[in-house]
């Protein structure tokens, strides 16, 4: 793969396509219509000459599972604090330290109880050599959002300021970690029951919207559901369009997205180093009910931060001398672009759809390209 000379991407050339016979509805991770949607855009890939590979990944799917695991070990903990205090309040500390280090650092413990499934990663080039070449990595996911009626309603009322982990880590378990070492500490009154009875009710709730979304029918896919993949389509074929008929551009789409970005996780975590070449990933996610903030918020957005408990900053940067200028903004849900940031990677997501996000995620790559050619 070679370098793209400055400011020579084609402007035309951006063109989202997103028809129906073109781009068949997905489904949700492990399903399938998942796996239908992996091989479809395989076949697109391999019409523009790149070399692909279906890479089946064993994932966790079970996101609620794991949600209401957590909830109620720490109820659990509560309820054991009443007569043992000290053995109660250990049991609420394990749950929330294991629920943060899943959700903010992304080391799965009681998490690695959960149920796996297969799903697919769709990459090009396949993994090997070339990957040394690589100087940008286009990406996003390609499942079906699970139904979850809680978090919806949650994400449309409070524009994905308030979310279950934040109502469950915040409202659930420290409280109730708090009454537990109060009773440890032997400080008994009305203040330290109304605590624990409100955190228990908080818990008991979350467990509720859990099971009310596993028992709920997932919505039918349609063609807007590949919208992401489409605007990265869009950029790639801008890029074979130039002067270079190989860019050192990579591409891949990953299943489980919606599952804390289960698939990006084994394909980044498969690639110590990190990758070689230590690309610069540009991810992309669709606008509308991505939770990435309130309605009012421009059309194209570039992640500053993701991961509703993470702490770790993204590059938002990246994108900021694009004429379209594209706002930061807080992306409450775990994509690739955070799992590529904490293996060290400069990474964003471009959060909107069609051709003006496929314009921002070019400024974005040109910008890299200048800086390589920067003395």
């Amino acid at each position: 793969m070679g370098s793209i000379p400055t400011r020579r991407i084609p402007r035309k050339a951006v063109t989202v396509e997103n028809k129906s016979d073109r781009r068949p509805p997905t489904g949700v991770a492990g399903s399938d219509a998942e796996r239908q949607a992996a091989h479809h855009l395989a076949d697109e890939l391999r019409e523009r000459g790149r070399a692909v590979s279906i890479e089946s990944v064993s994932v966790r799917l079970a996101s609620g599972w794991v949600t209401s695991l957590h909830a109620l070990l720490a109820l659990g903990g509560g309820l054991l604090s009443i007569s043992f205090p000290l053995i109660g309040a250990t049991v609420c500390l394990i749950a929330a330290f294991s629920f943060y280090s899943e959700r903010a650092l992304g080391f799965p413990l009681l998490g690695r109880l959960a149920p796996t499934r297969a799903s697919q990663n769709v990459s090009s080039p396949p993994p090997g050599p070339a990957w040394a070449q690589v100087e940008v990595l286009l990406c996003c996911g390609y499942d079906l959002q699970r139904s979850y009626p809680a978090g919806d309603w949650l994400t449309r009322r409070f524009s994905g300021r308030i979310t279950t982990d934040r109502i469950l880590f915040w409202g659930g378990m420290v409280p109730l970690f708090l009454a537990a070492m109060l009773n440890v500490a032997a400080v008994e009154g009305t203040g330290t029951q109304l605590l624990q009875v409100i955190a228990s009710a908080i818990l008991l709730a979350v467990v509720a919207a859990q099971v009310d979304g596993y028992f709920s029918e997932n919505p039918e896919a349609d063609a807007a559901d590949m919208q992401a993949s489409a605007d990265a389509i869009a950029v790639l074929d801008a890029l074979l369009e130039g002067p270079d008929a190989d860019p050192p551009v990579a591409v891949c789409f990953f299943g489980a997205e919606t599952i804390s970005a289960a698939g990006a996780a084994k394909f980044f975590a498969r690639r110590r180093g990190p990758l070689d070449g230590t690309p610069v990933v540009i991810n992309f996610v669709k606008g509308a009910g991505s939770g990435a903030g309130p309605l009012s918020a421009p059309p194209v957005l570039l992640t500053a931060k993701e991961g509703d408990l993470s702490t770790l900053r993204m590059n938002s940067e990246l994108g900021s001398g694009s004429p379209l200028r594209p706002k930061p903004a807080i992306l409450r849900q775990t994509t690739a672009a955070l799992l590529a940031r904490r293996r060290g990677l400069r990474a964003t997501t471009v959060v909107g759809q069609g051709e003006t996000a496929s314009e921002v995620g070019l400024d974005a790559i040109e910008a890299i390209f200048t800086e390589g050619d920067g003395p």
